[in-house]
């Protein structure tokens, strides 16, 4: 016998509801609240901040070491990103994490990143919380939000439950931070976009974004566990969309590591050529190793910059010995190696697909949202942040930055329209 639902629950007069507790989730309701209005902060799951405990191997890459426009990408524009950036700089974000949260950070210079001293991400997961709940959110999990609307002839949101047992709540405004479609066990499985649709958004195709790429490659699939330094670019009609330099790790099914993250979606979403530099050089660095070297045998030179199996490997592609020197073989035989070390072009078949991808490509256009409030252009008093949004950042924290920044944006700016 099911239970019929309770009566549609009015919440108190100027209040926000925000849809999803991940990090931007999270940081919205922080923000909301800290405006003097009832906020209530729903999450489908039992579980809060999931991706944040996942997050950089369990210790949480809180922020990139800086602030750096250019690792960011959006379909959309880029005077739209500034405009969102400026509204809570860098240096002012580490100093709330440290400051008000009381998670001090420190800079991983390897990496460029910034994680908790505590090495922990239930660290941060667990300041948010204790944030929200300081602030007076009403946090409920288990309440997975099938749908809103807006009744005509009311200026308030009917949030709708899936759960019969949960009634529906009313509420003056909403924030949607339900996260994309990437790692969806962790509770984003892309029923925001269908919310975001049905209430007058349109949604870009949408892509795993920082996601391993798969090859067939035999002799490549041999050096799984190899971790190699590589400068990377990647190219359609002869036109090159972006370059890099970070590691790379070969995988059973393919390549990963930050360097193959950082270039994937130009690969997956633009079918781009990606061209590999091993050792972090181009063909033109490789030329001028392989000259000073030219009397030494292969198999030393390649391997002073390379890992042992990767040089046998790259050397026996270009049909050459080990005990061969670069003097010694003929001008094709010197364009196959110089190609084949500097200037490879990887025979990518596909992806890891979301299942294990960081996040997730396209989504909602930037310019359906207001960019100095985050306030939706189809729907008054509907707020949108995080990952739902159009953009992505490099791997290394970059897309924690976007989810702190809109969260407190949409958090803030929802919380004010209720008040009036």
């Amino acid at each position: 016998m099911s239970t019929s639902p309770d009566p549609i629950h009015k919440l108190n007069s100027a209040s926000t509801v925000v849809i999803g507790a991940g990090a931007a989730g999270l940081v919205a309701a922080i923000f909301a609240a800290r405006e003097g209005v009832p906020t209530v902060l729903l999450e489908g799951t039992e579980k809060i901040g999931t991706k944040i405990l996942i997050s950089g191997g369990g210790r949480c890459n809180v922020l990139p070491g800086a602030y750096d426009e250019q690792a960011f990408f959006t379909q959309g524009s880029r005077n739209i990103l500034r405009r969102i950036f400026r509204t809570w700089p860098h240096t002012e974000i580490r100093a709330w994490f440290e400051g008000e949260l009381g998670v001090p950070l420190k800079l991983e210079t390897e990496s460029g990143k910034l994680f908790p001293v505590s090495e922990k991400a239930r660290t941060v997961r667990d300041a948010l919380v204790e944030a929200c709940l300081t602030a007076g959110v009403e946090i409920r999990t288990g309440w997975r939000v099938e749908r809103v609307e807006a009744p005509k002839g009311l200026d308030q949101w009917i949030v709708h439950a899936q759960a019969e047992s949960h009634a529906p709540l009313q509420a003056d405004c909403v924030v949607l931070a339900t996260g994309g479609q990437s790692v969806p066990k962790t509770g984003s499985d892309g029923h925001g976009y269908s919310m975001a649709r049905a209430m007058g958004h349109s949604t870009l195709p949408i892509y795993p974004a920082l996601a391993p790429l798969r090859h067939a490659e035999d002799d490549l699939l041999t050096l799984a566990g190899v971790s190699v330094p590589i400068s990377w670019s990647t190219w359609k009609d002869g036109k090159c969309l972006e370059r890099g330099m970070r590691p790379a790790l070969f995988t059973h099914q393919g390549l990963s590591g930050p360097a193959i993250l950082d270039a994937s979606h130009w690969v997956i979403r633009d079918g781009a050529e990606l061209r590999i530099g091993w050792g972090g050089m181009n063909r033109e660095a490789w030329a001028d190793v392989l000259c000073t070297s030219s009397a030494r045998t292969l198999g030393i030179c390649l391997q002073e910059h390379l890992p042992k199996r990767l040089a046998q490997t790259l050397l026996t592609r270009a049909h050459l010995s080990d005990q061969q020197s670069f003097a010694q073989f003929t001008r094709q035989a010197r364009e196959r190696l110089l190609n084949s070390l500097g200037n490879f072009a990887l025979p990518v078949t596909g992806d890891r697909g979301f299942a294990v991808a960081e996040v997730t490509g396209g989504g909602i256009p930037l310019g359906e949202v207001r960019p100095s409030t985050l306030e939706s252009r189809k729907q008054k008093k509907l707020y949108l942040c995080g990952e739902i949004l159009d953009c992505i950042g490099r791997i290394g924290g970059h897309n924690f930055l976007w989810a702190w920044v809109t969260g407190r944006l949409a958090g803030t700016q929802a919380a004010k329209k209720a008040r009036t």
